[in-house]
């Protein structure tokens, strides 16, 4: 290759530049699509696509539990803030 050749070619992105925001389910979604697609098109090996998927789809229980978590401490938080429903009766909003 000769240096006319080289300039030509845009360099790959730095792993930083490729790198996305995992921090909620959209993303990761996003992120599981692309490397499906990837592999679809032959641009991923397959070896490289099944640990991404793999990752993506412990990530995805991970931040699924933490939502789930954090929304079960606000419930908890407001039920203890309104005080106790009567024993026996039923709370409903109205």
């Amino acid at each position: 290759m000769n240096m006319s050749e080289s300039l030509d070619k845009p360099l790959p992105p730095s792993p930083r530049q490729r790198r996305r925001r995992l921090a909620n389910l959209g993303n990761v979604k996003t992120g599981l699509a692309d490397c499906i697609r990837a592999l679809e098109d032959g641009t991923m090996e397959a070896g490289k696509a099944r640990a991404l998927i793999y990752g993506y789809s412990v990530l995805a229980g991970i931040i699924q539990g933490t939502e789930l978590e954090e929304r079960l401490t606000k419930l908890e938080a407001s039920v203890k803030h309104e005080g106790s429903p009567r024993v026996g009766g039923l709370s409903c909003a109205r």
